[in-house]
């Protein structure tokens, strides 16, 4: 489900930065998304019908959500650094999703937007690389 709300959200700030004529490639972000979604549904399996020793499963799990951390954080907020969700920049602690991208789509910024779709593709990567090795 996450794998897929992810490609749901990329979809649609690709809906929007095409509304506004900002002209973006979303294509390797959303081969990404499509690949955590993929391996979501694999480690989903591996969750209905877990090994006797789950230590394992939570770990990759674990860091799986880590793998979403930007060490040097959110344009504008360093403090900030998930890339899927996290407060926005005007919104007080409300979430928004894929911050760094629709933020940058907001402020019509298409150097900075093309900036966060390359990070947050290669954090869903090393998501997806992560539910990979523990769904085998």
């Amino acid at each position: 489900l996450y794998g897929k709300e992810t490609l749901g959200y990329l979809e649609a700030a690709q809906r929007h930065a095409a509304k506004i004529g900002l002209n973006l490639d979303f294509t390797t972000a959303l081969a990404a998304a499509q690949r955590f979604a993929a391996a979501g549904t694999a480690i989903r399996a591996v969750q209905l019908k877990p090994p006797a020793d789950t230590a394992r499963l939570n770990q990759a799990l674990r860091a799986t959500e880590e793998a979403f951390l930007n060490p040097t954080g959110l344009p504008h907020r360093p403090w900030y650094k998930h890339l899927i969700y996290d407060p926005g920049e005007y919104t007080g602690y409300e979430a928004v999703v894929i911050p760094g991208v629709n933020e940058a789509i907001e402020a019509a910024d298409a150097p900075r937007a093309q900036s966060q779709l390359a990070a947050l593709s290669e954090a869903l990567n090393r998501a997806a690389a992560t539910l990979e090795a523990a769904a085998k």
